[in-house]
């Protein structure tokens, strides 16, 4: 550079000062890249419509905090904190991306900070108190309905048709002045939402019965044991209520779009899940495998709640 003539130094040095200025006017500062990252996330569209991703919160989501400890919860060289942090942070990104899809950014942050403050609560009952107590059943029966609540209010607000409401309570929570209308494509997941929450009654219930003295001998660390006769009639049952809703769904195919078909095939999905996990546990011959119950029952309540609510579903060529 020192070779170069004056002159033309010092128009290269009004050209990098005009650059540099010209660059610090276009380079977005990091709020703007975030920004920009939340819209390419809000405008990503995978088929159909981000709705496949409801698969996660209705048939994951519930259970995926046994699913975490059955997996990693016995590891030594994990510790403790390191499996609930992993388990809540899959269920903030889970609620975030469903509901940010959806171009719901606002409340995705609220919805998935209140899952992470369950998430909390939850580990906090898991490692304070004794398992089987009173107060223990009471806090996770208290915990599982409010998780309930959770999914139900997520998905009535992913499924409504008014994606950007007015009022605090429309920015922030996604419920609109509209919110009491209930979407079209709700009742597509209402079968499996009963589905959880019967789910959730079930292994209450069942874990009440290792309230008692000397109950801990024969309980487990996830419920008491289940007869495996009850896992092998359970999966003719649930095989028979796929074949049948498979058959409702196929003669329902030509009034239905991808958001309906997407939906279906995520209640499918959770029958299919029950077949497998209740054969699992009667090939196994294993009263105590965690999951397997939970899922079993949901997988039963789907059928026959799906099977109840056809009558009353609403397709998209019924509302054009």
């Amino acid at each position: 550079m020192r070779r170069i003539g004056r002159t033309r130094v010092s128009s290269l040095g009004v050209a990098a000062v005009l650059g540099m200025a010209l660059a610090t006017a276009i380079a977005p500062p990091s709020s703007s890249r975030w920004r920009r990252l939340l819209v390419r996330v809000a405008g990503w569209q995978a088929p159909p419509r981000n709705l496949l991703l409801s698969g996660l919160v209705l048939l994951v989501f519930p259970w995926d905090d046994i699913l975490i400890d059955a997996l990693y919860g016995g590891n030594p060289k994990l510790p403790t904190l390191v499996v609930y942090g992993v388990w809540s942070l899959f269920d903030f990104l889970v609620i975030w991306v469903l509901l940010a899809t959806g171009r719901l950014i606002r409340p995705a942050f609220v919805y998935a900070g209140i899952t992470v403050a369950l998430d909390a609560m939850l580990a906090v009952v898991y490692l304070g108190l004794t398992q089987y107590t009173g107060a223990y059943l009471l806090a996770t029966a208290v915990l599982k309905a409010a998780y309930v609540v959770l999914i139900t209010t997520v998905m009535w607000v992913r499924l409504s048709r008014d994606p950007c409401p007015a009022g605090w309570a429309g920015r922030w929570f996604g419920l609109g002045p509209r919110a009491r209308t209930v979407p079209p494509l709700f009742t597509f997941v209402a079968p499996l939402l009963v589905s959880i929450a019967v789910a959730y009654a079930a292994t209450f219930f069942a874990a009440l019965t290792c309230a008692g003295r000397g109950a801990h001998q024969v309980c487990g660390a996830y419920g008491p044991p289940i007869g495996h006769a009850f896992f092998a009639e359970a999966a003719h049952i649930v095989a028979i209520l796929l074949v049948a809703l498979a058959i409702e769904a196929r003669l329902l195919v030509d009034r239905s779009g991808p958001e309906e078909r997407a939906l279906v095939g995520v209640t499918m999905l959770g029958l299919g899940v029950g077949i497998a996990t209740s054969l699992t546990a009667a090939a196994a011959n294993s009263e105590t495998l965690p999951l397997v119950f939970g899922l079993t029952v949901q997988a039963l309540a789907i059928g026959v709640t799906t099977a109840l609510m056809l009558p009353f579903l609403r397709f998209s060529s019924d509302r054009r």
